[in-house]
């Protein structure tokens, strides 16, 4: 018996040690299935230290004299720098060149040159757009308007920093436009990173890492960073291909989360940290039981907990696209998302979007750690922040004014004055514009018979006492500020 307990023990301890191997070794292997590449990051012969340096996975931090060296995955595109605040990447008005292509050659170097900002970014303009999604050339010259208008706003900002965040579908799957659409933006004149929309995907890969390929080919790498002044701006990938045409979801994969957490270990605490994606995190303030169902995880993200989480120790802002409307949700004090309306309007069909916010964009003034914002819509001038109806003009409340307020927040007041006497807040409901009704009313004139109007929540209402009366709405937004109009 002590003979067969010595024989047990010897087995085990060969079995210990045989699992140790292995594991060891895969270790190694794990390991060893990585390669090194290394480089020195600078400006003007100047060396830039503590700059991040990724290949989307593994992140490291330049030294003193610039220089990195990083372990990269063998399934990685690119190697890329998370610019650092006073700094731009080159090329930066046409598609910013924070990246190079990897060889997959062990030990190649990958040297960045930076340009030193001219202006002071720690007082910074963000233009937000979302969903160009063109589908034919023509569309291209009626976008052409509307960045006439972007390059008006950016000369209004002549003395501060400004660039632009493209929400994503940069085109309806023609990515022949990419060229004409990158040369027609070009003319705001100032640099717009890209966001990947479902749009932009080549569907019928076998995964969707190979559906980003022409996107890539364009723009670069799907998820990475960028640091403007005290603000630190995260893009990232959220649209997940699942097998079939035009069938996916909103998700977040392992080596995203991974690489936000580094990424986000090197900004410091409250800081503002703006994080666009394409598809929205939440549809709602309040989370909702979710429904597991094609259009339920097409329009948010379904693990979007984690990313909540890692954000509650900044002033943070989510930049989404998607859902060719306008709203804004305050997810906690400090975590607002944006879902920013298509600047493509209802797929170039007429001047609004599915909830009657008109073509446009958004406006982020970022001063030190101060954020503020507006919408501004194409055409015209920053006041015009609402729009009024009159008695009649909707047939579910045909004895009602209604004003779409397309900017609106949860702090906003929307009031209203009849023949000079205040009467109070309009009451808010869920319907649909009059407008957007009407203007989609003719279906066989569309490109597309299925374009519909959407409820909206930003929508008010209120029966006047009097027939004919003089109707002012006013209106003051989530900083203080008062718009007018009049009925």
């Amino acid at each position: 018996m002590f003979l067969n307990i010595i024989t047990k023990t010897r087995l085990l301890k060969r079995g210990f040690c045989l699992t140790l191997v292995l594991l060891l070794g895969m270790s190694v292997q794990s390991f060893a299935q990585t390669y090194l590449v290394n480089g020195k990051v600078s400006s003007k012969g100047v060396a830039l230290e503590k700059v991040m340096v990724t290949d989307g996975d593994n992140t490291t931090l330049t030294n003193a004299k610039g220089e990195y060296s990083l372990h990269v995955s063998p399934y990685s595109k690119f190697v890329y720098v998370t610019t650092p605040a006073g700094y731009l990447p080159k090329d930066s008005l046409n598609v910013p060149k924070f990246y190079k292509p990897l060889n997959g050659v062990e030990n190649s170097t990958y040297n960045f040159e930076l340009i030193k900002n001219e202006k002071d970014d720690s007082n910074h303009v963000v233009l937000v757009h979302a969903d160009p999604q063109f589908f034919k050339r023509e569309h291209i010259d009626w976008y052409a308007e509307i960045v006439e208008d972007c390059a008006a706003t950016v000369a209004e900002y002549s003395n501060r920093d400004v660039f632009g965040i493209d929400c994503g579908d940069l085109s309806s799957d023609h990515p022949e436009l990419y060229s004409p659409y990158i040369d027609a933006l070009n003319k705001a004149n100032v640099p717009f990173y890209r966001v990947l929309g479902n749009h932009d995907l080549e569907y019928g890969g076998r995964t969707t890492e190979k559906s980003v390929g022409q996107y890539e080919s364009f723009f670069g790498p799907s998820n990475y960073s960028f640091n403007r002044g005290h603000a630190h701006y995260i893009v990232l990938n959220n649209v997940f291909y699942v097998g079939r045409d035009y069938f996916y979801m909103g998700y977040l994969d392992e080596q995203t989360y991974r690489w936000i957490e580094q990424d986000l270990s090197h900004v410091p605490e409250g800081s503002p940290v703006f994080v666009s994606m394409h598809i929205p995190a939440r549809l709602d303030e309040q989370t909702q039981p979710f429904k597991y169902d094609a259009r339920s995880i097409a329009n948010q993200t379904i693990n979007i907990a984690p990313l909540f989480k890692m954000l509650e120790a900044y002033n943070a802002h989510i930049f989404t696209g998607h859902m060719h409307l306008n709203r804004n949700m305050i997810h906690s004090p400090n975590l607002y998302e944006h879902n920013t309306a298509a600047i493509c309007g209802t797929w170039w069909q007429g001047e609004y979007c599915v909830d009657g916010t008109p073509q446009g964009y958004g406006v982020y003034e970022v001063n030190g750690n101060d954020v503020r914002w507006y919408y501004k819509s194409s055409g015209h001038p920053r006041e015009h922040q609402m729009r009024a109806y009159p008695v009649g003009s909707s047939s579910e409340h045909p004895e009602e004014i209604i004003v779409n307020v397309w900017n609106w927040d949860k702090t906003w007041k929307v009031e209203w004055i009849e023949n000079g006497e205040h009467r109070g807040a309009l009451n808010q409901f869920t319907g649909y514009d009059p407008g957007v009704l009407k203007m989609l009313d003719e279906k066989e004139e569309l490109d597309f018979s299925w374009i519909g109007a959407s409820k909206t929540d930003h929508l008010f209402k209120a029966k006047p006492q009097y027939q004919n009366s003089k109707i002012e709405i006013v209106v003051t937004d989530h900083f203080g500020e008062v718009f007018k109009t009049t009925l």
